[in-house]
């Protein structure tokens, strides 16, 4: 989220890296202080997830889950 220093344009090239780097095919990005919510095509949600989940994004844990209903 803002907290983190971290913009639009960052959290889109990090979700796209598992799909070959196509930051298009990734939808709206809301962030809000210490999360973002950020929309992707269905098909994409699995492989986002397990690319990303885990990771380090500048020095932070990067956790990646499907939003709740």
């Amino acid at each position: 989220g803002k907290k983190h220093g971290v913009s639009a344009d960052d959290l889109r090239t990090l979700l796209a890296a598992p799909i070959g780097g196509d930051k298009e095919r990734i939808g709206s990005v809301s962030l809000r202080d210490s999360h973002a919510h950020v929309r992707v095509p269905e098909d994409l949600v699995d492989a986002i997830i397990t690319g990303v989940h885990g990771t380090q994004h500048n020095e932070h844990d990067v956790t990646v889950e499907r939003a709740r209903a």
